[in-house]
């Protein structure tokens, strides 16, 4: 259901949306998608790295090889690996080098706003979505005029694969983020879908990011994070901390024994690191729970990204 505001004074004034109009609404569109492929962000990358590995390679005749290079290298970027555990710069390198920052305001999506091809194509190729932009725009004329021609039936097949995922991941990296606006706009601070690296094959990390209050230059009086990660060797993992100034505090949950052991240790090592850089001594709990399904489950539902019950949420 949505609601829209009438008046505001001498009362509040309420109106039903009918479905006719709902239907249009952008910001009912971008839930709608998301909802129905809440992995999309996570997709894009394990995608396209598989992609990199395969079909892209055969495109080489039409590619330029710098621009199958840099398509690679900025995928690999996104991967959170054990290379990434000595950069503390990983999560905002993320956020830029995906194209979350591209455009100057993205509430213009509120008005009906959706790119122009022109805008795609004078972009520069410095993160994800630039780069998908510029070969979606390049190669998609190639695929219209390969009916008939003299391509052969395996080349014909891998730009078809190229394009329809250049496509599918730009409309997925902006669906994300209009999320992030209606999410700030609701005072539910940011999500990011973190590639995780473990063992051969990468998982998801589900990153939450709350901003409260402000101080001096704009900048947040504290911020809370949380992350739900399944690691092979460790299982389920919660990861909730608070930070306020140069304090800090949070819970770790685990659901196996063996991760409980190993996160007490991790934290000691944590410890040490924050107070060399300036932070009073954590306070962190380590518990195990057999829930953290469900748990996940809980906390996402009370999202507004994700709950059912939006009934004043664009009001």
């Amino acid at each position: 259901m949505l609601l829209k505001v009438e008046e505001l004074q001498p009362q509040i004034l309420l109106s039903l949306v009918q479905s006719s109009e709902e239907a249009f609404h952008p910001a009912k569109s971008n839930l709608a998608m998301f909802r129905s492929s809440p992995d999309s962000l996570f997709n894009v990358i394990r995608n396209g790295l598989a992609l990199c590995d395969g079909d892209l390679q055969s495109l080489l005749p039409l590619l330029e090889k710098a621009e199958a290079d840099s398509l690679q290298r900025m995928l690999s970027s996104l991967v959170y690996s054990e290379k990434s555990l000595n950069d503390p710069l990983f999560i905002k390198q993320f956020i830029i080098n995906l194209g979350f920052l591209v455009e100057k305001s993205l509430r213009r999506f509120s008005s009906g706003y959706t790119e122009k091809e022109d805008d795609l194509r004078n972009s520069s190729a410095k993160t994800l979505k630039d780069l998908l932009s510029r070969l979606s725009v390049r190669m998609r004329p190639l695929l219209s005029g390969a009916t008939g021609s003299e391509l052969n039936p395996g080349l014909l097949k891998a730009l078809e694969n190229l394009v329809t995922y250049a496509d599918d991941a730009l409309e997925a990296i902006y669906n994300h983020q209009v999320i992030n606006v209606i999410g700030q706009e609701e005072e539910q601070g940011y999500y990011f879908q973190i590639p995780v690296k473990s063992s051969e094959h990468l998982t998801m990390a589900d990153l939450f990011v709350d901003l409260k209050g402000q101080k001096s230059k704009n900048l947040p009086d504290r911020f809370r994070f949380v992350v739900f990660v399944t690691m092979d060797a460790l299982g389920d993992l919660m990861v909730d901390v608070n930070c306020r100034q140069k304090k800090v505090w949070g819970t770790f949950k685990c659901s196996h024994v063996d991760s409980d052991r190993f996160l007490q240790k991790s934290l000691e090592i944590l410890n040490d690191r924050m107070t060399s850089a300036g932070y009073s001594q954590a306070n962190f709990t380590v518990c195990r729970c057999s829930r953290l399904a469900e748990e996940k489950l809980d906390f996402i539902n009370n999202r507004v990204i994700y709950s059912k019950k939006i009934i004043n949420c664009f009001a």
